[in-house]
């Protein structure tokens, strides 16, 4: 699908401020139409927003005259994108899910690790020989 594409009623923000929420981009948006999903775009180690949005409008009427309302406006500071969100390929999916498997993969090869180790630490364990004083 073309990024110009007039069917497509879901819209990409960036360059908004760290601080705007939920509640702030609602506030942007509604008064083009219904908004039927916001997804905020965040770090996942610090759970801090990186400055990115997803907004889905009801339909891509209400979506293009978003864009054409928002787009370079200042908010907060800060001179805002909006455009239409470019779908993903099928192979950046895999790929995305190719890196989550990966992540569960080592996460559980540490996580054996760490029990061997705690095992064998427990049969070094001192108590184990009763040594007596």
């Amino acid at each position: 699908m073309n990024t110009q594409d007039n069917t497509q009623n879901t819209v990409y923000i960036s360059n908004l401020s760290y601080e705007r929420d939920r509640n702030g981009i609602k506030s942007m948006f509604a008064q083009f139409g219904e908004i039927k999903n916001i997804k905020i775009v965040v770090e996942p180690a610090t759970n801090q927003s990186r400055g990115m949005a997803f907004v889905e409008m009801s339909n891509a009427a209400q979506a293009k005259n978003a864009i054409e309302a928002l787009d370079q406006k200042n908010f907060d500071g800060r001179t805002i994108k909006v455009k239409y969100a470019t779908p993903l390929k099928a192979s950046s999916v895999s790929r995305i899910n190719e890196k989550r498997d990966e992540k569960k993969k080592d996460l559980s090869f540490v996580t054996t690790q760490m029990a061997k180790k705690a095992r064998n630490d427990a049969k070094r364990s001192p108590d184990k020989f009763n040594f007596k004083k």
